[in-house]
C-alpha cells in the first residue's frame, strides 16, 4: 500500500514493563550519561551504536553496578529480540547477576529468554532462584507468568502434568498481573484446555474489561446471543463438535489463536471435524498466521541490523490469499477478511520502515469529531491481539508502540494492546507501595540528571520530568476515579478512567486532528508527517482532560531523532521552554537557578492548554 494512509500515527508511551523501562524507570539514582546516549541511539533505530556504548558501560569498572547490570540486561534483551541469539542472551545475564544490582529485573529478563526460546523445563527448574531474585511484594508476578506460559507449553507438548503447575502459577500473581492482557490470556488458554466454561467467560471479559455484557461491540453481530452459551456449549462435556467449532470461531475472529489451537488440539476437532468450513478456515488461519508472523520476524531482524527489509505488501496478500481461500470467500478484499475474521489492517511505512500493522477488530463504529469549530465523521475501528503492529513497535519491545494511525475514509484505527498498560501501572502508582516509592525515591537524582541534560541549552528527553508528570497524572485521575467510584470499585473506577482519557487524548483528539486536516490541508501539507504529528498534539495538550498525559507523551526518547514524532516533540518542548522563560512570574514555585524546561511540571492544567493553543495555527 505504499506509505501509510494516514502519513502519520499515533505512537503510546507503555508501562515500565517493557524492554526499556530499566532505563527509563529502573534504578534510585541518576543514569550516567552514556547510558542515556545507549537509550537514544536504539530508539533512533541504531542498535550497533546502542551495543556499543552498552559494551563500553559493561566494561567500565569505574562505572556503578547499576549502570553494569543495565548494560549488560540490555544487551542480551537486543540478542535476543534482535538476533535470536537465546545463549548469548542468557549469558549477558548472568554477568548482569554477577554485576550484583537490580537482580529481580535480570531474574525478568532471564525468564523471558527462557520462555520464549521454548526452554520452558529449564525455566520452570530455575523457577525458585529468579523468584527470590524478586522479594517484593508483586516483583516476581512478570517471572511467573512467563513460567506459567512455559508450563502450558509442556503440558500442549504432552506433558498433563504441568497443567496443575500453570494454575498454581497464575493463582500465585497478583490481581494487577492477571487482570493483564497476558494474565488473563494464559488464564483463558488454561480453563479451554481443562472445560471450565466459567473460569474461561470470566478470563475472556478480564481480558476485554467487559463490566457490561460479555462480547466486545465489534463481535456482537455475529454471536447475537452474546459468548456466554458459546462458552458453556463448547466446553460442555462430550459437547459435540459443531459446538466446540463455533467456540474455536469465536476465539479465531477474536485473536486468540494459540487458545484456540491448543483447544482444538486437547479436543481432537482436527481428526473430528476434518472437513467442516469452520475448521478449514480456523486452520487456515493458523497456518497462515505463523507463516505471516515468522516471515515479518525474519524481516524485521534485517531490518533492525541495517539488512533489507522482505516484501511487506508481498507477505501480507499470500496470508491474505491462504485465509480466503480457507474461508470459501468469493474474492479478496480488507471487508472480506474483516467480515470472517475479524481482521484488518494495512501494510506501509511508519517513519520510513516498512512493517504491516494488522490487528482483530473488537469496535467498529462512527464517531463525530469537533476541534475548533470543525467537524467531520470518521468510521472508528478499535483492534487487539495484533498479529504485527508495525516495525517501531516491535523494535521498541513495548516500551512505545503505534497507538493508532488514521487512513482514506477517513477511518481511525486504535489499537487497543497499546493502551492496557498505562491504566495498570497509573493504578500501581496512585495505590502506593513499591512503584510509588520507585518514583519518589529517585526524584532529587533525576532532577540532577535532567538538569545536566540541558547544560548546553536546547531540549532532550527528560526521564526525571517523566517521572514528576507520571506521579502528578496518577493523582489527577485517582481524584476523578474516587468521587465516580464512591464506595464502590475503586480500582475497576481507576482503570475505566484512565482508559478513557487515553483513548480520548491519543484517538479522539490527536487521530480526530489528523481526520480534520485530511480536509483542511492541501495536499502538500498532508505530506508533511512531522507537522501533521505536531499539530495533532497540539490537539491533544489544548483538549484533553489531562493535558500532563499528552505532555508525558511527548516528553519521551524519541526527542533528537529523525521521525516524524520525534522532530514533533522536540519542537513543542522548543516551544514551552521558550514560554517559560517568557513568563517566570506565573509559575508558581518557579526556581530561576534551573532550566525552564525542567520545570514544566509546575504549568497548571490551564496553562498547558493556553500554550498549546498559542501554537495552533487552527485554533488561532
Amino acid at each position: 500500500m505504499g506509505e501509510r494512509a494516514s502519513q502519520a500515527a499515533a505512537l503510546v508511551r507503555a508501562g515500565a514493563s517493557a524492554f526499556l523501562a530499566a532505563l527509563l524507570l529502573g534504578g534510585c539514582g541518576a543514569r550516567t550519561r552514556s547510558m542515556d546516549e545507549a537509550l537514544a541511539a536504539y530508539q533512533h533505530i541504531r542498535v550497533g551504536e546502542a551495543e556499543d556504548i552498552l559494551r563500553a558501560v559493561a566494561a567500565d569498572r569505574r562505572a556503578q553496578a547499576r549502570d553494569r547490570a543495565e548494560a549488560h540486561r540490555q544487551l542480551g534483551r537486543i540478542a535476543w529480540l534482535v538476533d535470536g541469539d537465546a545463549d548469548r542472551a542468557l549469558a549477558e545475564a548472568a554477568r548482569a547477576y554477577a554485576a550484583g544490582d537490580e537482580r529481580c529485573a535480570t531474574a525478568r529478563m532471564e525468564a523471558r529468554v527462557l520462555g520464549e526460546a521454548g526452554r520452558g523445563e529449564a525455566l520452570l527448574s530455575r523457577l525458585p532462584a529468579l523468584a527470590a531474585a524478586c522479594p517484593e511484594p508483586g516483583a516476581a508476578d512478570r517471572v511467573r507468568l512467563y513460567a506459567a506460559a512455559a508450563a502450558l507449553d509442556r503440558a500442549a507438548a504432552g506433558d498433563g502434568r504441568r497443567l496443575a503447575d500453570a494454575g498454581r502459577l497464575l493463582g500465585a500473581t497478583s490481581e494487577e498481573a492477571r487482570a493483564g492482557l497476558q494474565g488473563s490470556a494464559l488464564a483463558l488458554q488454561l480453563a479451554l484446555v481443562r472445560g471450565d466454561p466459567q473460569a474461561a467467560l470470566r478470563a475472556w471479559k478480564d481480558y476485554f474489561w467487559l463490566s457490561e455484557g460479555d462480547l466486545p461491540q465489534a463481535l456482537a453481530a455475529s454471536f447475537p446471543r452474546g459468548a456466554a452459551p458459546v462458552f458453556a456449549a463448547g466446553l460442555a462435556p462430550a459437547a459435540p463438535a459443531a459446538a466446540r467449532l463455533a467456540l474455536v470461531d469465536l476465539l479465531v475472529r477474536a485473536g486468540f489463536a494459540r487458545e484456540a489451537e491448543r483447544f482444538a488440539a486437547a479436543t481432537g476437532l482436527a481428526k473430528a471435524a476434518a472437513d467442516h468450513p469452520l475448521w478449514r478456515k480456523a486452520a487456515g488461519y493458523f497456518e497462515a498466521r505463523r507463516a505471516l508472523e515468522a516471515a515479518l520476524l525474519a524481516s524485521n531482524r534485517r531490518a533492525a541490523r541495517g539488512g533489507p527489509p522482505a516484501d511487506i505488501d508481498s507477505l501480507y496478500m499470500a496470508a491474505e490469499r491462504r485465509l480466503v481461500a480457507a474461508a470459501g470467500l468469493p474474492r479478496q478484499s480488507r471487508a472480506a477478511l474483516l467480515a470472517a475474521y475479524g481482521l484488518y489492517g494495512e501494510a506501509g511505512k511508519t517513519d520510513g520502515y516498512p512493517g504491516l500493522n494488522l490487528g482483530h477488530a473488537v469496535r467498529d463504529e462512527r464517531l463525530r469529531i469537533e476541534q475548533y469549530g470543525h467537524r467531520t465523521e470518521a468510521r472508528f475501528i478499535a483492534l487487539d491481539n495484533m498479529i504485527a503492529n508495525g516495525f517501531d513497535s516491535w523494535l521498541w519491545d513495548g516500551d512505545a508502540a503505534t497507538g493508532g494511525w488514521t487512513e482514506a475514509g477517513p477511518v481511525i484505527v486504535e489499537v487497543r494492546s497499546a493502551f492496557t498498560e498505562g491504566p495498570l501501572t497509573g493504578w500501581s502508582v496512585f495505590r502506593g507501595g513499591p512503584a510509588r516509592a520507585r518514583l519518589t525515591g529517585r526524584i532529587a537524582a533525576r532532577a540532577a540528571s535532567d538538569a545536566a541534560a540541558l547544560e548546553k541549552g536546547g531540549v532532550a528527553f527528560l526521564p526525571g520530568l517523566a517521572d514528576r508528570l507520571r506521579l502528578q497524572l496518577a493523582d489527577q485521575v485517582g481524584a476523578r476515579a474516587a468521587a465516580a467510584a464512591g464506595r464502590g470499585d475503586l480500582r475497576r473506577a481507576y482503570l475505566d478512567e484512565y482508559r478513557r482519557a487515553a483513548f480520548q487524548q491519543a484517538i479522539f483528539i490527536h487521530e480526530g486532528r489528523h481526520a480534520l486536516d485530511r480536509r483542511l490541508l492541501d495536499a502538500r501539507g498532508r505530506r508533511d508527517q512531522a507537522n501533521l504529528e505536531y499539530r495533532a498534539k497540539l490537539s491533544e495538550l489544548a483538549l484533553a482532560d489531562y493535558p500532563r498525559l499528552a505532555l508525558f507523551n511527548i516528553d519521551s526518547a524519541s526527542i533528537g531523532g529523525n521521525g516524524a514524532h520525534g522532530v514533533a516533540n522536540r519542537r513543542i518542548l522548543e516551544a514551552y521552554a521558550d514560554w517559560i522563560r517568557g513568563h517566570k512570574r506565573e509559575i508558581a514555585g518557579y526556581d530561576p537557578a534551573l532550566p525552564p524546561l525542567v520545570q514544566a511540571d509546575k504549568l497548571g492544567d490551564a496553562q498547558i492548554r493556553a500554550v498549546a493553543r498559542s501554537l495552533d495555527p487552527l485554533a488561532r
